[in-house]
This record gives structure tokens, C-alpha cells and sequence, in this order.
């Protein structure tokens, strides 16, 4: 196999680095259990994520009005493509590059200069960002977002360079620090901050200021845990460290394209909205926005995992363990995304309601359209990570450009005479084409897909069974706060069902070990109950 001229590979990267004696099917197994491991860490940071996050949103959407919402969305989504555009795919570009490399001496290089690279370009990227913030204020019409990316141009330098140390760490399978500093320590701060700040009447303000405490302190979590933790994964050498290979390079821009179409097709939509429409209506379409992407975080989290985990097993040319490490990421997806699914669905009002107040009730149907190209998007698995990990980068090249093409396309189109209709349909058919067309050339190259039985047969019994309860719910009670105890027990559902339909797998018993670290004593009975529950994948 040879490189491109580009320095992107058409088949998987398996020939730089030497093949492991270690037999496919242990090897495979390791990887699954790498995948059932992070997953058990990443699931319960996700879901602080989620619950600290909504805190701190829907106290800000709260206390301010719908145009200042709209502005604060707004700005965090420019500043947000403009870290994405400077990060230039380094973060996932070392993930692999560490995963896949086995040299310490380069793997010492990879590390040192991406992060002076990230350093470099986030510290001129907020410079500019807030020397610039009145004529990008002037592209939406509106003076107001000047001071809104003045103060956020912090952000845009710490969301370029922390994804960096996370990105480390996440090559060397350790998903420890993105779980606790960028999922569970800056909402957390983000929450803190923003409930003092509005208390003092600080309004927009206290939103903002806190958003970039927060972003601050993930930041520095990174750092600290860097400097801590990184000889545990690359011990000192004395030897001089030389430029990393140029094939780091040449992912990066590969990927930086990438990740630039992929936001594009995440936030296209609200900017062009933003450019054509009011900030309230901004406002409105991020509340519908801001629930349906909590469909996503089951994927990203197993994205996270699952990119070292793919590069690995590309590497020893395990791809019938990448088949079902692939299976078993796709089904804990849906541990998340079905009761959000069902809520968003089903009880689209209630939902927002519950969350954000009455005032914002306009985003339901939006919230409908959104929810079903999410889930439908979700239920796919982590395809771009596994393309990205494989280094299928041309393959996954195109799948971005033809979604961020159709995010455009149908912005421009709809956005001018639907507005947040408009956008909605653009995101959802755009967030949904990106993991299909991915997943396509995933199952005609090698066989991969994640509908097999324990993932279809838990999934398709969970529907059954609670779909008609939360159609009931209107019938019953017309209070909104139903919506929370709905969400756990649709988490229960699936996962009885799971266990009643025999769908679980050898690799789970990573959960009941778990269980016995924290009880401090052995379930035999438990482990000897879910032996007698397995299925082959």
C-alpha cells in the first residue's frame, strides 16, 4: 500500500507500523473491553454533562430575554466554528497518530508539537477574534455581538488548544481526562458561575463570563492532569526528539477539512438563520437545538473511545473484532438516545416546558423534526470515528462535503421563507446523511454495521413497549415535570430488556466488576446470571 500524493491513505493504515503476534480474536476482545471500559467512565460523565449543562442553560434562557438568548447562542456557535477552523484536525489527527504509532520516540514528537502548534494558532485566533468582533457583529446585523465575542474570544483560544491534551491522552486510550475536565469540570464551573453572576443581575453577561471561567478552568484541568499523568503513558527518554513525521501533517489538514464540513453541517444553519432572521428567532431555534443535540452525546461520547480503539485494530488487520467492537459501541449509544428520543418525540411541548418555560413553547415542532433525523443519525454508531480510525480519510472527505453541501443548500433555500422550520429540516437532513454515507462505505468494505441481533432485537422490543406509555402520558396528566421520571425509566426499559432478550455480551461484565470494586466483594450469583443472559454478536 503506498500514500497519496496528499498524504491521505485509500486503505486502512496498516503497513507503518509492524503487525502484533497477538492473536485477532484476543486482541479483539481487549478492544471491546477498551470500548466497554471507556464507555462505563464517558456514560457517567456524559450524563453530569448533560444534567450540569441544562442547568446552567435553562437557568440562563430563564432569567434573560429571548433576544439576549439568541445572541448568546449565536456567539457561542461563531466562536465555536472559528476554534474548529484554527484547530486545523489536530486533536483527532494525534488521537490516531498515537494509537497507531508504536515508536516512543515519535510518539514523544507527535505530542510536543502539536501542542506548541495549538498553542501558537488559539493565542493568535482570540487576538484577532476580539480585534475584529464589530465587523463580524456587522455580518449579522447586529451591534449587540460585538461584546459578546469580545468577551468569548477567550473561548476560541481554549477551544482549539484543550481538545489538544485531551486528544494525547485519548490516543493512549485514556478517556479519564476529556470525562472529567470538558464533561464534568467545566459545566460544573459553567453552572457555579452563571446562577452567582445572574443573582448580581449580571443578565447576558453572567452567561458569557461564565462560559469562558468555565472553558478556563477545562483548560487547566487538561494542563494539570498533563503534567501529572503523562509519563504513565510515555516514559522520559534522554534522547534529542526531532520533527514528527509528516504524515501527522497531512491527517491533520485531512481532518481539519473534515471537521470544518462536519461543523459546518452542525452549525451552518443557526448562522445563516442568524443572517436572515432575528435573534429571537435564533433564541427559538437553539431551545429546540440545545435538546436535540443531547441525542448526540451518546454518540460523541463513544466517538471518543472508539477512534483509538478502530486505529488499532486496523493496525493488526482485526476486523472481525472491529465488527463487533463496533456492534457493542452502537448499542450503548442507544442507552442515551432512546429515552430522548421517545421525550423529544412524543412530548415535544412538555419537554421544553419543563426545561425552558412557556415563553419558549414555539420550539416543539421544531424539536419534532430534529429528534427524529438525531436518533435516526444516533442509531448508525460511531461511523466517522470508525472511517477516521481506519484512515478512510478521502471516503469520509467526500461523506462531509456532500452534508455540509445540503446543510447549505437547503439553509439558503428554506431559512429566507420558513425560518426555524427551515433550519431545522436543513440540519436534520445534512446531521443525518454525514454517519449514513459513512456507514455504507463502513459495510462494502468491511462488513461493518451495527444492526445485528443484540443491538435490534433490545431496541425494537424497547420501542414496543414504551412508546405507547409515553403516548398515554397527555391522557393522564398534563404536567411537564413528568418528562424526568420518564427519562429513567425508559433508561430501565432498555436496559431490562437488554437482559430479557438475552442481549448481552461476554465484554459486559466490565459493569458487574465495576460493581464489585465499589461493594468491595465479588457477585458470583451476578456474574453468574448475566453469563446465562449472553448472546453472540
Amino acid at each position: 500500500m503506498s500514500r497519496t500524493l496528499d498524504g491521505s491513505f485509500d486503505t486502512p493504515l496498516v503497513e507503518t507500523a509492524a503487525v502484533s503476534t497477538a492473536p485477532t480474536a484476543s486482541l479483539g476482545e481487549e478492544m471491546s473491553r477498551r470500548v466497554n471500559r471507556g464507555t462505563l467512565i464517558l456514560v457517567s460523565s456524559t450524563i453530569c454533562f448533560f444534567a450540569l449543562n441544562f442547568i446552567g442553560r435553562v437557568a440562563t434562557a430563564r432569567s434573560i430575554s429571548l433576544t439576549q438568548w439568541g445572541l448568546f447562542n449565536l456567539g457561542v456557535s461563531f466562536t465555536a466554528l472559528l476554534s474548529t477552523l484554527i484547530l486545523l484536525g489536530l486533536n483527532n489527527a494525534v488521537a490516531r497518530s498515537l494509537a497507531h504509532e508504536e515508536n516512543p520516540a515519535e510518539q514523544r514528537s507527535i505530542v510536543r508539537w502539536s501542542l506548541w502548534v495549538s498553542a501558537a494558532v488559539s493565542g493568535t485566533a482570540a487576538v484577532l477574534t476580539f480585534l475584529l468582533a464589530s465587523q463580524i457583529a456587522g455580518i449579522f446585523h447586529d451591534p449587540a455581538l460585538r461584546g459578546v465575542l469580545e468577551l468569548l474570544s477567550i473561548s476560541v483560544a481554549m477551544g482549539a488548544i484543550t481538545p489538544v491534551f485531551a486528544a494525547v491522552f485519548q490516543g493512549f486510550h485514556d478517556v479519564l481526562p476529556n470525562a472529567l475536565f470538558n464533561q464534568v469540570v467545566n459545566p460544573a464551573v459553567f453552572v457555579v458561575f452563571v446562577l452567582g453572576l445572574l443573582a448580581l443581575g449580571w443578565g447576558l453577561n453572567a452567561a458569557i463570563v461564565a462560559y469562558v471561567i468555565a472553558d478556563i478552568a477545562g483548560f487547566v484541568g487538561c494542563v494539570w492532569y498533563y503534567a501529572i499523568r503523562i509519563r504513565h503513558h510515555l516514559p522520559h527518554d534522554p534522547a534529542p526528539i526531532g520533527y514528527p513525521r509528516r504524515q501527522l501533517w497531512s491527517l491533520s489538514l485531512a481532518l481539519w477539512g473534515l471537521s470544518s464540513l462536519a461543523f459546518l453541517t452542525a452549525y451552518a444553519d443557526t448562522l445563516i438563520l442568524g443572517a436572515y432572521r432575528s435573534a429571537a428567532d435564533v433564541g427559538d431555534y437553539s431551545t429546540a437545538m440545545s435538546l436535540a443535540r443531547t441525542l448526540l452525546l451518546g454518540g460523541s461520547t463513544l466517538t471518543f473511545v472508539f477512534l483509538p480503539v478502530a486505529a488499532r485494530l486496523s493496525r493488526e488487520r482485526a476486523y472481525e473484532g472491529l465488527r463487533k467492537a463496533y456492534t457493542i459501541a452502537a448499542r450503548w449509544i442507544l442507552v442515551l438516545s432512546i429515552p430522548l428520543f421517545l421525550l423529544f418525540l412524543l412530548l415535544p411541548s412538555q419537554s421544553v416546558i419543563a426545561l425552558f418555560g412557556r415563553r419558549y413553547a414555539a420550539a416543539a415542532f421544531p424539536l419534532q423534526l430534529l429528534a427524529l433525523t438525531a436518533f435516526a443519525s444516533s442509531i448508525i454508531g460511531p461511523a466517522n470515528a470508525c472511517l477516521a480510525g481506519i484512515g478512510r480519510n478521502r471516503a469520509q472527505l467526500t461523506s462531509a462535503m456532500l452534508s455540509a453541501a445540503t446543510n447549505l443548500a437547503l439553509s439558503f433555500l428554506l431559512i429566507p421563507t420558513y425560518g426555524v422550520l427551515g433550519a431545522a429540516i436543513a440540519w436534520g437532513v445534512a446531521r443525518a446523511l454525514y454517519p449514513a454515507s459513512n456507514l455504507l462505505i463502513l459495510y462494502r468494505d468491511y462488513g461493518v454495521h451495527p444492526f445485528r441481533p443484540v443491538l435490534v432485537r433490545p431496541l425494537l422490543v424497547t420501542l414496543a413497549l414504551t412508546v405507547p406509555l409515553f403516548l398515554a402520558v397527555p391522557w393522564i396528566t398534563g404536567a411537564s415535570w413528568v418528562v424526568f421520571p420518564l427519562f429513567f425509566v425508559a433508561i430501565g426499559v432498555f436496559l431490562g430488556v437488554l437482559i430479557g432478550t438475552r442481549s448481552l455480551v461476554p465484554d459486559d461484565l466490565i459493569f458487574v466488576a465495576a460493581l464489585e470494586k465499589l461493594r468491595r466483594r465479588r457477585l458470583p450469583r451476578l456474574r453468574a446470571f448475566m453469563a446465562s443472559r449472553y448472546s453472540e454478536v
